[in-house]
């Protein structure tokens, strides 16, 4: 009996024996066979931000400025930046606030509206302040549009406050609404106080705020007209003509000028350049001048210098590096784009670029496509979309590497 269990043993133990080397002749030539993971980079679908250099702007010698385009916002600004009195500028907020209430479209003169003793009381109350008016008389109608006209073109200042009445219901309400409303437009150091022509030295803003009104005043067709009207009709009282005199001159097409006892001149202007086949309006903003005729004429270098300040720009250099895939038998392969990503842009103005990464295939030449980096269209740039490749090659692991790690296999 003892010789045949021995040899049942000793089979037993032969076949233990050959599974054990079967199955590490399957784990290794699996593990020499088998195509290794691909690789993730480090970094997934994500923003970039490519922000143009400034530039050398002739910047007036005293109070604040800024300088934009409509579409692309605040680009460079000159000064502290501290609330001051925006004078009649502050009209702008009037109309937008109005507009939202009671809109209107080009062509449309929009309801009557009834000026009564109020409005008189208005328009006389300025006379003897020596405000900006335009003579009204109680029982006259006035469409919202004629009124839009009256008072953003000769500046009446008691216009504003009849209009902000009429839709708002009062003054108080009327700055109520526009303290919310021009918080929203993203005007954060803007304050409304007091009336609604600006009169009132509380109310209050900063050259880089009277851009991003500017870009929402120029973004309405209605009000884009109006304040490039060098002129206007009104009914009962004739033709006003419009205090921004440089209406027209170097491609300027608006927007507003204001003066005050707190702030002898502001000028926010509009004006167009052609760029890259593409047409943009271009927003300068002075606050802060001795007099209005100083906000005006120091516009006017202003405005020709950012007409021409335009750039194509090297915003990604190919040798700059996007991002990179770690090996994890060791070393790194890094990746950026196939070219210069270059693009039109204002001096100091940012672009936003897409990255999209795939994973990396193992093994992969230098030069392997991994994703792609895309700018969507804007006012000066059609969309465009580069490849993004690697830097390296992928090296292989050591079979050491392959054998103490399955879980990069199984």
């Amino acid at each position: 009996m003892k010789p045949s269990l021995d040899k049942r043993s000793s089979q037993r133990l032969r076949f233990i024996s050959l599974g054990i080397v079967f199955f590490v002749f399957i784990y290794v030539a699996l593990c020499i066979l088998l195509p290794l993971p691909a690789l993730k980079a480090n970094v997934g679908s994500v923003t970039l931000r490519l922000k143009a250099p400034p530039a050398h702007l002739p910047w007036p010698s005293y109070g604040e400025a800024a300088v934009g385009m409509v579409g692309a916002g605040l680009t460079q600004t000159y000064g502290k930046q501290t609330p001051l009195p925006t004078a009649s500028v502050a009209k702008l907020i009037t109309a937008l606030a109005v507009l939202t209430k009671y809109p209107l479209s080009t062509g449309q003169q929009g309801p009557f509206i009834t000026l009564d003793a109020t409005d008189y009381g208005y328009y006389t109350s300025y006379i003897a302040e020596q405000g900006s008016v335009v003579p009204v008389y109680s029982g006259e109608q006035l469409s919202e549009y004629q009124m839009l006209q009256a008072m953003l073109v000769p500046s009446g200042n008691n216009i504003a406050d009849s209009l902000a009445r009429w839709a708002f219901g009062s003054i108080a309400n009327y700055d109520t609404y526009a303290n919310s409303f021009v918080h929203k437009l993203g005007m954060t150091h803007t304050s409304v106080g007091g009336d609604a022509s600006g009169f009132s030295p509380l109310t209050t803003s900063t050259a880089s705020d009277l851009i991003i009104l500017g870009s929402k005043v120029m973004a309405s067709p209605l009000l884009s007209q109006i304040v490039g009207s060098k002129s206007v009709f009104v009914p009962n009282v004739g033709t006003l003509n419009n205090y921004d005199n440089i209406l027209g001159s170097d491609g300027i097409i608006g927007i507003k000028t204001g003066n005050s006892n707190q702030d002898g001149g502001v000028f926010l202007s509009a004006s167009t350049a052609n760029v890259n086949h593409k047409t943009v309006t271009l927003l300068t903003a002075i606050m802060g001048a001795p007099s209005l005729k100083n906000a005006l004429n120091d516009s006017l270098p202003l405005v020709a210098a950012l007409q021409h300040s335009f750039m194509q720009s090297v915003l990604l250099n190919q040798s700059e590096i996007l991002g990179e895939y770690r090996q994890p038998w060791g070393g790194t392969i890094q990746f950026t784009s196939s070219h210069n990503l270059s693009l039109f842009s204002l001096p100091a103005q940012t672009q936003s670029a897409k990255l999209y990464i795939t994973p990396l295939k193992v093994p992969s030449m230098r030069g392997a496509l991994v994703g792609s980096i895309s700018v969507p269209a804007n006012q000066l740039n059609d969309a465009l979309s580069l490849p993004l490749v690697t830097l390296q090659p992928t090296t292989k692991p050591t079979l050491l590497w392959r054998l103490l790690h399955p879980t990069a296999f199984f």
